[in-house]
């Protein structure tokens, strides 16, 4: 062999020798693992974690989308040791992911997936435990992910009587933040729980239950030891609806003028349905609780009556009830409306075309609307046929709210204020009107009830 062949041999050996010698880099792909939760709650960070044993060459994340496109979302430098973290928010769903990292000696791809699912979460009620009737009362709100993630979104307030099982939507409102402020009035005690609905980032729940109790805003009255309670009792009177005294006056409508016939009014009454208003008020009753009644008075003391239940609302002055008599039926005894059933159920009462307890053949001066009887089972009346409707209460001072027994007592000074004069101890619970239009009326000596 020439020593020119022999020089190229020489050279072919040691290019081949070269090309499949390893290099400085790998000559593979990096050795690559990949770490991530096959499941989190939607809305929450995902972290991706693993190693490589590449760790001069970044590894990025790359997201799945439509059309099984492929897109970056982040990428990061491994650590010395070859550790890597990558986080990516996830929607609610399921994730096509993919980890990457390419280097000198070629691509690592390890492809995952994530599902993305609501989280559970918990509500909470807190607040006031007491209200009074007719006011309202805050209630706090407050709704998380069990992890402890505040939630925004639409919730409902569900609530039901103590009593009962049935429960009743009492509206829905916004929480922002996992926090919200509802505000209540409730006419009974109430037990309420808020309910959240499924969405795709939180389960639905429930709270515990929140009981609200219904306090009255009155005086309650508790009758003494030993007082005995009226012979005939009444179902209370409708919850008073609006604010205040709400006194209306109105013309004596068909339907009430139907139930007065024969009862309240008959032939021969020195009145007709022309001559009389019926006043609806709203009063605190004995059990505390503002409720609403109604009285027919002559339309001459129309306005002053409405002045007074307004006086009386305001001082909270306590009435058992205040039904028309007509409820009580027609007296053939009295030749008018039953009134000693009313006095018997201590109901409250205006007109009442009928005789005087105890002298029958007399007319009362209730026949032509200008006298009020307020309270009349705790303040009887001394007629003809003796203490009526009972003896007791007549020799009682007490409960002074209730018992009117002198001039200066504050029921005493609000219907003076408007022109009802007091009959004091012959009639404790009789108020006749003296005041500017009233007619020329018997002596006060003979205002018997």
């Amino acid at each position: 062999m020439t020593p020119g062949r022999v020089l190229l041999t020489l050279l072919g050996t040691l290019l081949v020798g070269t090309l499949m010698a390893p290099t400085a880099a790998s000559a593979a792909p990096p050795d690559l693992t990949v770490n991530a939760p096959a499941r989190v709650y939607a809305g929450t960070v995902a972290i991706v974690t693993g190693t490589t044993s590449a760790p001069t060459d970044a590894v990025s994340l790359d997201y799945r989308g439509r059309g099984g496109v492929w897109s970056v979302v982040t990428t990061a430098l491994p650590a010395a040791d070859g550790s890597y973290a990558l986080r990516i928010g996830l929607d609610p769903g399921t994730h096509r992911l993919r980890v990457v990292q390419a280097t000198g000696g070629g691509t690592a791809v390890r492809e995952l997936t994530i599902v993305a699912g609501a989280a559970p979460s918990r509500a909470s009620l807190s607040g006031a435990t007491r209200v009074a009737d007719g006011k309202t009362a805050t209630l706090q709100v407050r709704w998380v992910t069990t992890d402890g993630r505040p939630v925004t979104g639409s919730a409902q307030l569900w609530g039901r009587r103590r009593s009962s099982t049935t429960w009743e939507r009492r509206g829905t409102f916004a929480v922002r933040s996992g926090v919200a402020a509802v505000r209540v009035r409730p006419r009974v005690d109430v037990s309420y729980q808020v309910r959240t609905p499924s969405t795709p980032y939180v389960r639905a729940t429930a709270s515990g239950l929140w009981t609200v109790d219904n306090v009255p805003p009155g005086y309650v009255f508790r009758r003494p030891s030993g007082a005995p309670a009226p012979r005939i009792k009444l179902p209370a009177q409708p919850r008073a609806k609006k604010a205040g005294a709400d006194v209306t006056i109105n013309k004596i409508s068909a339907r009430v003028w139907r139930s007065m016939k024969r009862r309240s009014w008959h032939r021969g009454c020195p009145v007709g349905r022309s001559s009389l208003r019926l006043v609806r008020t709203n009063y605190f009753a004995y059990d505390g609780y503002r409720r609403r009644g109604e009285i027919v008075v002559n339309k001459s003391v129309a306005k002053a009556t409405r002045r007074v239940f307004r006086d009386l609302y305001a001082a909270k002055a306590p009435i058992r009830s205040l039904y028309r008599v007509d409820r009580f039926g027609w007296s053939r005894r009295l030749r008018g409306g039953d009134d000693m059933k009313s006095m018997a159920a201590g109901n409250s009462s205006g007109f009442n075309c009928r005789g005087v307890v105890g002298r029958p053949r007399t007319r009362s001066p209730h026949s032509t609307g200008r006298s009020i009887d307020i309270n009349t089972w705790e303040n009887p009346y001394r007629s003809g046929w003796g203490i009526v409707p009972n003896r007791e209460w007549d020799r009682r001072r007490s409960p002074a709210r209730v018992v009117y027994r002198s001039s200066s007592h504050l029921v005493v000074r609000i219907m003076a204020r408007h022109g009802f004069w007091w009959m004091g101890s012959s009639d404790w619970q009789h108020f006749q009107y003296r005041g500017r239009g009233a007619r020329t009326l018997p002596p006060p000596a003979t205002f018997l009830d």
